[in-house]
């Protein structure tokens, strides 16, 4: 999320709409899933999100960029990025409500917002793994070996390499977080009877 909240400011064009539902959604996930156990903790994720909105905010106070994004779909592209902001400001507020409440995970709405949720951010993810997955294989082995031919090989350099192993640590943690969120919401429904031993 700080990642996508430092592009804003060194993007020429406006920040992609997948990119800001992306963050936005996995902070309100993590948030949901850390304020079912503690309410309170739900308020750094909110914060998150909020800090992110004001940079999206900033960038379309820009009178380049603003310009450019009303002249070019503006109105889907704001109603998508104030979707992914209100999702990711709702989502630690339900689990605080769970949470404070104590109710049990089967309601419907929690079982919904994780499913949902879990749905939507593992598309996401094998969207930006796929691109990421051709970025690669074109950057690292096919033009290499088109250059070969020619004498010219690029080296690689460090900073390539540790910029690509963390951008595939952050897909691996969205995945697992997607389907934790999916094994959430479909795990079969524990009632208070299952859980006393039958020799009590």
């Amino acid at each position: 999320m700080f990642a996508a909240i430092a592009a804003f400011g060194v993007m020429d064009k406006e920040p992609p709409a997948w990119l800001i539902l992306l963050c936005c959604l996995s902070a309100g996930a993590i948030g949901m899933l850390t304020a079912r156990r503690r309410p309170i903790l739900c308020v750094p994720f909110i914060s998150v999100v909020l800090l992110g909105a004001f940079a999206l905010y900033l960038e379309l106070r820009d009178s380049y960029v603003g310009d450019a994004i009303l002249r070019e779909g503006g109105v889907t592209y704001i109603s998508t990025c104030g979707f992914a902001i209100l999702a990711g400001i709702s989502m630690p507020l339900l689990g605080a409500f769970v949470g404070a409440k104590s109710l049990e995970n089967s309601i419907a709405a929690w079982r919904w917002t994780l499913g949902a949720s879990g749905a939507v951010l593992l598309g996401l993810t094998f969207s930006l793994g796929s691109g990421f997955v051709e970025t690669a294989y074109y950057d690292y082995i096919f033009y290499p070996r088109e250059k070969a031919g020619e004498g010219y090989i690029m080296p690689l350099r460090w900073q390539d390499i540790v910029a690509r192993v963390s951008i595939a640590c952050v897909l691996v943690g969205l995945v697992l977080l997607s389907v934790h969120l999916l094994h959430s919401a479909f795990r079969p429904k524990v009632t208070r009877t299952s859980l006393i031993s039958p020799n009590s």
